[in-house]
């Protein structure tokens, strides 16, 4: 997974292909998304009592999750929204383990 904040895109990857490409709304400036290299460390699923959907955490509590508002800038608590029609899709595909690489 690679998420470049300057695009509010993330990507998924396979070796050196994209497999495909997703919008997302990282991290406010008053909450942004932590930058570097992590490993997916828990998966939730449905739905949590705070609205995200299909929840995959990379560092403490932000994950790449699904939620209704999902704007072209950065607008979330540091996590990285998708789109809810696209977060079982994400969810699927991430492992516990997999690496993802934030960027700005």
């Amino acid at each position: 997974m690679e998420a470049d904040i300057s695009l509010q895109a993330l990507a998924l990857i396979d070796g050196d292909r994209v497999v495909k490409v997703y919008p997302t709304s990282s991290g406010a400036p008053a909450t942004p998304t932590i930058l570097g290299r992590f490993r997916f460390y828990l998966k939730t699923p449905g739905t949590n009592s705070v609205g995200m959907v299909d929840s995959n955490y990379f560092i403490r509590g932000y994950a790449i999750h699904g939620y209704p508002s999902v704007p072209p800038f950065n607008a979330s608590h540091g996590c990285l929204r998708v789109p809810i029609p696209d977060a079982r899709n994400i969810f699927n595909w991430i492992r516990i383990g997999d690496r993802i690489f934030v960027e700005a």
